[in-house]
């Protein structure tokens, strides 16, 4: 089932891929036949001090612990590479060398993992790429389906603010995919809808910054109506409230705890923040190794749910405004304030969801 936890994805190319990879299967009658024993590898960019990916690592290791115990995986390393690109390339190739059946990468960046993709393609071995695209089609890339999320995001501002509104969006990271990838949506959204930006600006995802930014907006007189945000929505509203004004008409998306309990602490009584809250799961890394394990099992990936460079991708599941607040208040009543709302699928969903019948 899927789970809430932290501490904090041409045709015949791709069935050639997929029937080599594990050496476990083909997908025909026999699919499904292998259960047990995968040797897996995880490799990450970052963990420590980048709290999206340490709720990444520990999902991980809950969906494994439970694999080890179902029989299903027999052995597991993650490994780390500090965004050292040759570390990285140099713990890839390690683990292709020890003959890990299932090799699981967040990567530093889209590129400059083909030599040890090629080596693994040879050796074999399955290869899944996590969280961010890398740009091959010799692998499966799984991803959260951020275009999806800003479409929530955008039009629930829509929605409450009324077409002809003002608007200031928050994106993350200039350059960064994923920032990128909403920050096109939000545009496409609030062109069809007559939505004026006011102000765009890029807070790093990092509350202080947005902060700062906030009170520099606030201090300019710029009028807005709503606010369209990626994350770091604690620093957006910490400088309305020391600034005494009245909060925005709306604001999106954030799903720290800490924030999900602010939010719904402001409108306890009454609806005074209009407010979505729509995960980014790291919970992404345990749905790709469900991915991985299935193939490894046999089973054939429905390829029409692929995107550009073989992905898969997850629709956030789950979902927080005024109108559900207290069965989401409940469905996280055990996280601490310190971790961030995350869904994960097991093997079982995954192979409902992204693999032929």
């Amino acid at each position: 089932m899927k789970k809430f936890f932290a501490l904090m994805l041409v045709f015949a190319m791709v069935l050639a891929l997929f029937a080599g990879c594990g050496g476990n299967g083909t997908g025909d009658e026999d699919q499904g036949t292998v259960t047990e024993g995968f040797k897996v590898a995880s490799h990450n960019a970052e963990i420590e001090g980048n709290p999206y990916r340490v709720v990444y690592e520990n999902q991980l290791l809950e969906a494994i612990e439970q694999y080890k115990a179902d029989g299903l995986v027999s052995e597991f390393a993650s490994f780390t590479s500090n965004n050292d690109s040759a570390v990285e390339s140099q713990q890839v190739e390690q683990t292709i060398n020890d003959g890990y059946d299932l090799i699981l990468i967040n990567p530093i960046a889209a590129t400059g993992l083909d030599p040890v993709i090629a080596k693994a393609k040879e050796a074999g071995i399955t290869y899944i790429n996590a969280d961010c695209v890398y740009n091959s089609n010799d692998i499966v890339n799984v991803t959260v389906d951020q275009e999806a999320w800003a479409r929530i995001n955008a039009e629930f501002a829509v929605e409450t603010l009324g077409p002809g509104s003002k608007i200031i969006v928050f994106n993350g990271i200039d350059g960064n995919s994923a920032s990128e990838l909403r920050k096109a949506v939000y545009h496409q959204v609030a062109d069809a809808n007559n939505i004026e930006i006011v102000k765009e600006l890029a807070h790093g995802w990092d509350d202080i910054q947005a902060q700062q930014q906030m009170a520099q907006i606030i201090s300019s007189g710029i009028k807005y109506d709503g606010i369209v945000n990626q994350e770091s929505a604690n620093g957006i509203i910490n400088a309305v409230e020391e600034a005494k004004i009245s909060y925005p008409g709306c604001i999106t998306s954030s799903e720290e705890v800490r924030w999900i309990r602010r939010v719904a602490e402001i409108n306890k009584d009454e609806l005074k923040l209009p407010f979505i809250v729509v995960e980014n799961p790291p919970g992404i890394g345990a749905t790709a190794l469900a991915i991985g394990l299935n193939i490894l099992k046999g089973y054939t990936i429905d390829t029409s749910l692929f995107a550009e460079w073989n992905n898969i991708k997850y629709t956030p599941s789950w979902i927080m405004t005024y109108d559900n607040m207290q069965v989401q208040l409940d469905s996280i009543a055990d996280l601490p304030d310190t971790t961030s709302v995350s869904s994960y699928m097991m093997v079982d969903e995954a192979r409902a969801a992204y693999f032929v019948d």
